[in-house]
């Protein structure tokens, strides 16, 4: 009788070697990624615990790309110094003498285009894949002042067609309000997504369609251009409930902006005004905003404004 020897084994068995090396090799994939990731964690962790260390009051720390959340938490001591802007204007870095830019090597090229004004890094520090960058904001870019800071001093009322304006009521408590009525009334400065960034504006909620909310500003000391920038902010615009909003723009009683807000829009929308020929004397300006409904619904209006040199104004990265 001939035998046939079964050969269904040793396939098994040349199957399972194969799974076993392939499992090895995977596991030792994971192993180095796991290793490469600790180690970015720990360059990550570095570079903030320098940053913390070498942060003044006056600058602004950045992290490119701008979703690594890796560094966050060794930043916690200065959180207050974090600017999260995808692409920050000249105007959000107010007050800010130099920007401090934590990024990945290979990225760091693309994290200094990210910046408004052209600048090489005064300093350079390398922690493994990961930089920190010290950048000098030009002097000549620098801005000081925004309509927040007469914001204390502005005249803010209520007007209707047929009644005496109603002057809202300032409170210092916590820092300057204005309360013109209910929740929504309150006139302040906040910081608000405009445009998917966080932008400092002044937060002037519009009152029902018969009536407008003005606010009016002295601007002491103004230079060639004074811009003015307004909106919705990203939540207001996310709402399907939300209406059209109105605003207008004087400056010295002449008219420089009438626009409507489309109300699924956030925008920020820039209008410059020349103020070059004051020479540097006073301006007045004036925000009036309403809405198209009776029964406005969560309307986040805001607006901010800021005394610019011509420099200023004109300023882009030009690799951008």
């Amino acid at each position: 009788m001939t035998t046939h020897q079964d050969s269904r084994p040793s396939c098994i068995g040349s199957l399972s070697l194969a799974g076993l090396l392939v499992f090895t090799a995977v596991v030792s994939l994971l192993v180095q990624f796991q290793c490469q990731r600790t180690a970015d964690a720990d360059d990550w962790q570095r570079a903030a615990e320098y940053a913390v260390a070498l942060s003044e009051p006056t600058d602004a720390i950045r992290v490119h790309p701008i979703w690594t959340e890796t560094p966050l938490v060794h930043l916690q001591p200065v959180g207050n110094l974090l600017h999260r802007h995808h692409e920050p204007l000249l105007e959000d870095l107010l007050g800010i003498e130099r920007v401090l830019i934590l990024s990945e090597s290979r990225h760091r090229d693309e994290a200094l285009r990210r910046l408004p004004f052209d600048s090489a890094p005064e300093a350079t520090h390398s922690f493994g894949s990961v930089e920190l960058l010290e950048v000098t904001v030009p002097e000549a870019l620098r801005i000081d002042r925004d309509l927040t800071h007469y914001l204390a001093d502005a005249r803010v009322a209520l007007h209707s067609e047929d009644a005496v304006p109603t002057e809202c009521r300032r409170s210092l408590r916590g820092g300057v309000e204005w309360r013109c009525g209910g929740r929504d009334t309150i006139v302040r400065s906040v910081l608000k997504e405009m445009e998917d960034d966080p932008r400092r504006c002044i937060q002037a909620y519009p009152p029902s369609a018969d009536r407008f909310l003005s606010l009016q500003f002295r601007v002491e000391q103004t230079a060639d251009i004074l811009r003015l920038r307004a909106g919705l902010d990203n939540r207001a615009a996310r709402l399907e409930s939300g209406d059209d909003v109105l605003y207008r723009i004087y400056v010295d009683d002449e008219p420089i902006a009438d626009e409507r807000i489309d109300a699924h829009t956030s925008q920020w929308t820039a209008h410059d005004v020349s103020t070059a020929d004051l020479q540097g004397g006073p301006v007045d300006v004036r925000i009036e905003v309403e809405s198209v409904v009776s029964n406005p619904h969560h309307r986040r209006f805001c607006f901010n404004g800021w005394p610019l040199t011509t420099k200023q104004a004109n300023s882009q990265n030009s690799n951008r």
